[in-house]
């Protein structure tokens, strides 16, 4: 397979079929074509690689009999080259120098046309292009297992002046362009192979994952509503499943590691959402702290039940084998929840357009906030750091401040209490009883 001197040796394999086949003697030059190449005179030809474009069809495929069935795919760099063909008379200024030129295209356009699809097979005859006998391709090729094939390319004339257009102080000249399929890069990086199984392993159990059919913030006074989905920090939530009868049982929430839970006969299970710490368990006796990043945000949360059974099974290698007895891990369907932001104050409670708002809660900001806002009334107000100047302070997860005057242009200035409220990411705060009166 080809290295990275691939490219240019297509350049050097085409310059050598027009110097061996073309019958009208001109010479061939590989440089842009806004480019006076020093001694050369006369009638020529010049190809220039244009473009390189990465072939669809070959981008995930291994080169036929390369690499082992079992080592991880290391497909080569499958390019298409696109050249553009120009032709220059030996004198450009006289009455068929232009004539000349195309019969040079014309010439060199019969060659493509005649040997394009068996390149590799050809040798060189005239001395021009080389030593009579050798291959007309270019030794980095060789060994290839896809063939250079060449094909003109239908290119639009709108598609060749804008090559033009851009070769500053270089006049339109008529060009064809030549599509070259397919040139393969081989990386030099080594392949990976994965590890052989030594040790076999066949469990067999006739359990049956548990089921998620129902989830929602437990109702904590008379009259709380049944079916709530968005949750606070620290609130309790009711997971109702089937068929979670189990050695042990876990809840995992969000980004948090799985949390065991007691077994209950019911089918319900009650979690509140932690905050900056897991809850004791049967694994953890004590508390123990949940790292900043993993904590939970505001935005949807995955809730997902692992049930583990005992089951039974046979592992060894060559040999039959011994039985096993060891827990399964039965993952449950996964359900949403919302989590939203906690508003538990807001002062000062009556102000003007000059004050600055300071509401206090849970999770009203945190750094990767796509967009944090307070809500007063109909009116949001983006959270934003403070820049120099500005009177509000840095926002926290526990406090943020914004100014009133950026919601009085669409808020009543009439003295209405207005409803405060928080919104993270989407997720909107179902506090009541917060509110901003805006004075005069």
């Amino acid at each position: 397979m080809a290295s990275h001197a691939a490219i240019a040796a297509v350049s050097r394999t085409l310059r050598t079929l027009l110097r061996d086949r073309m019958v009208t003697g001109a010479e061939i030059t590989l440089a842009p074509p806004d480019v006076e190449l020093a001694g050369v005179s006369g009638a020529r030809v010049n190809l220039y690689l244009m473009q390189v474009i990465e072939n669809a069809a070959l981008k995930n495929q291994e080169i036929p009999g390369t690499g082992h069935p079992a080592a991880y795919g290391h497909p080569p760099l499958s390019l298409d080259l696109r050249y553009l063909m120009t032709t220059h008379s030996a004198v450009e200024n006289q009455r068929d120098a232009d004539l000349n030129a195309q019969t040079l295209l014309g010439d060199a356009m019969r060659v493509m046309n005649d040997f394009a699809n068996g390149i590799d097979r050809l040798a060189i005859v005239n001395p021009v292009a080389g030593s009579p006998g050798d291959p007309i391709l270019d030794p980095d090729l060789t060994n290839e297992f896809e063939r250079l094939k060449i094909v003109l390319h239908p290119a639009t004339l709108d598609d060749i002046t804008k090559v033009w257009s851009a070769v500053s102080g270089t006049n339109f000249r008529r060009s064809v362009v030549y599509e070259v399929k397919v040139v393969q890069i081989e990386t030099p990086l080594p392949r990976v192979s994965p590890k052989p199984v030594e040790l076999r392993r066949l469990h067999m159990s006739l359990r049956r994952r548990p089921e998620i059919t129902d989830l929602y913030v437990s109702p904590v006074n008379p009259g709380d509503p049944l079916g709530e989905i968005r949750a606070r920090i620290g609130e309790e939530i009711t997971i109702i499943a089937e068929r979670i009868a189990a050695e042990r049982l876990y809840v995992r929430l969000g980004t948090l590691d799985p949390i065991r839970v007691d077994l209950t006969g019911d089918g319900r299970i009650r979690i509140a959402l932690p905050d900056a710490q897991y809850p004791a368990d049967a694994d953890h006796p004590s508390p123990r702290p949940i790292p900043p990043l993993q904590q939970l945000q505001p935005g949807p949360l995955e809730i997902q039940l692992f049930a583990f059974h005992p089951a039974e099974g046979v592992e060894g290698a060559l040999g039959p084998g011994a039985g096993i007895n060891k827990s399964r891990r039965y993952a449950s369907d996964i359900r949403l929840m919302q989590l939203v932001p906690t508003v538990a104050g807001a002062t000062p409670p009556t102000g003007n357009a000059a004050s600055v708002l300071r509401v206090t809660g849970k999770r009203l900001w945190h750094k990767g906030a796509k967009g944090a806002e307070i809500i007063i009334g109909d009116a949001a107000i983006p959270v934003r750091i403070p820049q120099p100047g500005d009177p509000w302070a840095t926002p926290t997860p526990t406090a943020v401040e914004v100014p009133v005057a950026a919601a009085t242009d669409i808020i009543d200035v009439s003295p209405t209490p207005y409803p405060v409220a928080a919104q993270v990411d989407g997720a909107r705060s179902r506090d009541a009883g917060i509110t901003f009166t805006l004075g005069l």
